[in-house]
């Protein structure tokens, strides 16, 4: 049904005024770059600003001399999983074939229980938890789980906020306090991405010496344990230059001193091999050794002299892919093992661990001590006896601590006042310019209430410290501490029912601009008087005015006064002309179509939406929603008569669409098959031959053309084949990338990347050609960054995509849209596109989760590590099937002759509504996983948003010129 204003009968004819011309298109695609620029980093605002903020005082433990350690030993392996470092292998879980270095002897005690016979790639940190030597437990890390993140909490004690790692691996996006700033000095060695943000970001960069080895060092391809050797090796270097530097012989015998070992092999080799190959295995094996050097390197060093403590855990884990980033338990759950001075060793008396299905096959003693990540930079300041970090969030774990009840309270004091102290920090600034401060109510006297102040509950637990009932103020410090991370937690979310409010308006606000733009287009309105101007679109002029005014008084970001802007200018010009809302209610009235129709199709459309958000979290969905698009949309559309005409059409359709259908139900995690790498690249072979001989057409002015570039892309595909399988294998045996074949790979890259640009855009070309020349000269680039079925996935998409063009070609014939105005039957082809831009997202993988994607197809373009290079190449990868939908989608819009970006407008409307879907299921609350998938479901939806936008217009301008 058209969207047609009816013709009424009139007595005479009469001059009407000139139809409305609607807004352009390319205007309200700008404006829709802006919102989303706008919007999409408004969860950081609201949910993930950054916690830091300045306290001038310090917490420490008042401890009698000797309680606790001289000195910490923090050991960091970096991307180390729980479960690979407590669990016991029946054989031994890394080959005899891959021997271990020479200096890692290869001796029996890789036995883990000598009753059993299993072994352990971990014999050291093992035997410490079964002799009682060591407090265990797992460490649950923050999304995202990646090394800076990781880093951060463990050494400063605070969960970095989530827009920090959007600034890319810079030194310090953020500032903050650390247990190095604290400590009397501070001794790291490791990689150079880690190191200089803790060395360049201290009070005093003298206190931290950092030993970092080159960017070089870190090649994938290579063995990477001589990464964590050369750590060892430097400790060693620096212990050996003490002996003979006063200097440096006096700091390292300060109370106070901390080393830091950051181990990399392991995130390497799981990079490269994933955590369940026995290089993993190896590598968990070198890092042992390492900690076991070190211990007995820094004993003989300081004489034995008992006065240090140990602390080995990891930033983050790694999925069965070998990657990283969000909240899946793979990636959030880390080891723990603390021992040494100040350590409470375990007891005959004490309860075996509490283990639950995780933990239930590890067979180790002692009770399992869980902490969050934060957590681990309180307990070494407590065990170093230095202050804590200033903004750290972490709790002391008092069960690790060998300490007397009055030093356990102690320090749950000096823990609580920390915490009190930021929460104190965060409450001034609000109250120093918020217009009506409101306190945060647990911290407010009313003894009705069972309320106390913040210094009642300092001055009380003082007392009690005075009187000797330690165990009672214990559990007052921890009370205060609890009711101060809930205070910090409230002056964070201070402003969020009115930031998310405004958000809220600016997406429906959009959605009405959009809707009307589309409304005065398609229903032919008279111009309507300039002067006219509602009292109703006044109320967001006075909304914005007074806004303003408050964010002034109360020194906001700047950021707050674009969330008031966008939605109120949206509404002014909404309310300003409501007619063509008035207009679509009469048109529906005295239309011939029943408004049970419109409920059913409306229905329709928000089901189809909804089935697109689940499939954020279950991926199969979108097979579902393929076939239903296949099956069910073009027969309920076509009459009998004309299916039979049609057929064919309709049966590449289905076809098209159910083989599609297969994608999104195979495993995410997969593993390297060339096999299937090339049977994609063999059909994609198949389809350019077959295009070469239907495209053919000798009457076409640039047919010859055409010919000669589809010829170059089915031989450089070919010859992607044989480099790809080539440098695969060389990798797969260890022996590194080819030069030869690095120089290949980027050269067919390179060369077949740019054949679209080469080619360009002569004017006449009819658009299958065009088309073509488009859709096949990525095939080289997806199959050399394929690791199994993706470049399957791609030709199968690109079927389908010409199969989609070719239905709604058919439609376009059997009802010609003469005037070119947008109709209710045009909505489902904006719905095809959203569903094809999900599909091209999900297809291959889960993109809602950061770690479905993997590093080992980058490795035969290069081997060293590079997170911005590589990431630009799966990003590239990622983007191809949208340069085929950007192209059909443009083809399409021509058939039907609507105007340029007319999808947009009616696919705008519809991912909004997704987009406000997400935003309200952001949390900043339980699990990780939740709360990652919250965050990436919501960026990734409002970047559709703007990705769709983007991609209409290159697809007008890709497809410009063309004929047919």
């Amino acid at each position: 049904m058209a969207l047609e204003q009816p013709q009424e009968p009139q007595a005479a004819p009469e001059r009407r005024p000139a139809p409305r011309r609607g807004r352009s298109p390319h205007w309200i695609l700008l404006i829709s770059l802006l919102a989303h620029c706008a919007f999409t980093p408004a969860i950081f605002d609201i949910y993930f600003k950054t916690p830091v903020v300045e306290v001038s005082q310090r917490f420490s433990v008042e401890q009698e001399p000797g309680a606790l350690a001289k000195r910490v030993v923090l050991f960091v392996g970096d991307g180390l999983r729980a479960d690979k470092l407590f669990q016991t292998y029946p054989d031994r879980p890394f080959a005899l074939s891959d021997p271990l270095p020479a200096s890692v002897p290869d001796d029996p005690h890789a036995l883990a229980d000598d009753l059993d016979g299993s072994t352990t790639p971990a014999p050291f940190l093992r035997t410490l938890i079964q002799s009682g030597h060591a407090q265990w437990g797992v460490s649950h890390t923050r999304v995202p789980t990646e090394s800076r993140p990781g880093h951060v909490a463990l050494i400063g004690g605070m969960y970095e906020d989530v827009s920090a790692v959007t600034r890319g691996w810079s030194t310090n996006p953020v500032p903050f306090d650390s247990v190095f700033n604290q400590s009397s000095h501070a001794f790291t060695f490791g990689s150079p991405d880690i190191l200089p943000m803790f060395k360049l970001g201290a009070s005093d960069p003298e206190r931290v010496a950092a030993f970092s080895y080159h960017e070089e060092a870190e090649d994938f391809t290579a063995d990477a344990v001589h990464l964590d050797l050369w750590v060892l090796e430097q400790l060693r270097e620096l212990v050996r230059n003490a002996s003979s530097d006063s200097v440096l012989y006096a700091k390292l015998h300060e109370p106070g001193v901390v080393f830091f070992e950051h181990l990399l092999g392991l995130d390497t080799t799981g990079h490269s091999y994933r955590p369940h190959g026995p290089e993993y295995h190896r590598n968990i094996r070198v890092v042992d050794y390492v900690v076991r050097e070190t211990v007995q390197l820094l004993s003989d060093f300081y004489g034995d002299d008992g006065e240090t403590a140990f602390v080995f855990t990891a930033d983050h884990g790694m999925s069965s892919l070998g990657n990283h980033g969000d909240g899946h338990p793979d990636n959030t759950r880390t080891p723990l093992v603390v021992w040494g001075k100040g350590v409470k060793r375990r007891a005959d008396w004490e309860e075996p661990a509490d283990h639950d299905e995780y933990s239930q096959g590890w067979g180790l003693r002692g009770v399992r001590r869980d902490v969050e990540q934060a957590d681990v930079a309180a307990l070494m300041s407590v065990l170093a006896g230095i202050p804590l970090p200033a903004n750290s969030a972490g709790r002391v774990p008092l069960d690790y601590l060998d300490a007397s009840p009055e030093l356990r309270a102690r320090a749950a004091f000096a823990n609580a006042r920390q915490l009190l102290a930021e929460a104190s920090a965060k409450s001034e600034l609000k109250k120093q310019h918020a217009v009506k401060f409101r306190p945060f109510p647990k911290f407010v006297d009313s003894p009705a209430d069972g309320t106390f102040s913040a210094k009642h509950h300092v001055s009380s637990i003082i007392d009690l410290l005075a009187d000797g009932n330690f165990i009672m103020a214990e559990k007052r410090s921890e009370l205060l501490s609890d009711l101060s991370l809930e205070a910090s937690s409230y002056f964070q979310k201070y402003d969020w029912m009115l930031l998310r409010t405004l958000v809220t308006l600016g997406y429906l606000g959009f959605i009405a601009f959009t809707a009307q733009t589309i409304l005065v287009s398609s229903l032919a309105l008279p111009p309507s008087p300039s002067s006219r101007f509602p009292i109703a679109a006044g109320l967001p002029i006075g909304a914005f005015l007074s806004l303003c005014a408050r964010f002034a008084v109360e020194r906001v970001p700047t950021s707050h006064y674009l969330y008031a802007l966008l939605p109120s200018a949206f509404w002014i010009v909404v309310l300003r002309d409501p007619a063509p809302f008035l207009a679509l209610v009469r048109t529906t009235r005295t239309s011939s179509i029943s408004l049970s129709r419109l409920c059913a199709s409306a229905g329709a459309v928000v089901l189809s939406i909804l089935a697109m958000a689940y499939g954020y979290s279950d991926r199969r969905a979108f097979a579902l929603i393929a076939l239903g698009m296949g099956a069910m949309w073009p027969l309920a559309m076509l009459a009998p008569g004309v299916r039979a005409t049609r057929g064919p059409v309709l049966s590449r359709w289905a076809a098209a669409m159910t083989a599609l259908a297969v994608f999104p139900m195979l495993p995410v995690e997969k593993g390297e098959n060339l096999s299937v790498v090339s049977s994609g690249a063999g059909l994609l072979i198949v389809m350019a031959v077959l295009a070469l001989r239907l495209l053919k057409d000798d009457a076409s002015p640039t047919w010859a053309r055409t010919r000669r570039f589809l010829l170059a892309e089915v031989g450089l595909t070919a010859a992607c084949v044989v480099v790809t399988c080539s440098s695969a294998l060389s990798l797969q045996r260890k022996q590194g990338l080819p030069v030869l074949n690095q120089y290949a790979g980027w050269f067919i890259l390179a060369a077949s990347s740019s054949l679209p640009l080469v080619h360009g855009r002569p004017r006449g070309q009819p658009y299958p050609e065009r088309l073509a020349v488009l859709l096949f000269a990525f095939a080289p680039s997806f199959v050399i960054l394929s690791l199994s079925y993706e470049a399957l996935f791609y030709g199968v998409y690109v079927a389908a995509l010409i199969a989609w063009v070719q239905l709604e070609s058919s439609l376009a014939a059997e009802e010609p849209n003469d005037d070119g105005r947008i109709k209710l039957a045009h909505v489902h082809v904006s719905l095809f596109f959203l569903a094809f831009l999900h599909l091209g997202f999900f297809g291959v993988g889960n993109v809602a989760s950061i770690s479905s994607f993997y590093l080992e197809p980058v490795y035969r373009l290069m081997t060293v590590f590079a997170p911005f290079p590589m990431g630009a190449l799966l990003l590239f990868k990622l983007l191809i099937p949208f340069v085929a939908l950007a192209a059909a989608s443009s083809v399409i819009n021509r058939r039907l002759h609507l105007p340029p970006l007319s999808l947009f407008l009616v696919g705008s409307v519809l991912s909004e509504l997704l987009t406000i879907f997400f935003f309200f299921r952001v949390t900043d609350e339980g699990s990780w996983l939740e709360i990652g998938s919250s965050i990436t479901n919501f960026v990734i939806c409002s970047a559709l948003g703007l990705f769709s936008s983007a991609l209409l217009a290159g697809g007008e301008y890709l497809m410009a010129g063309t004929t047919g």
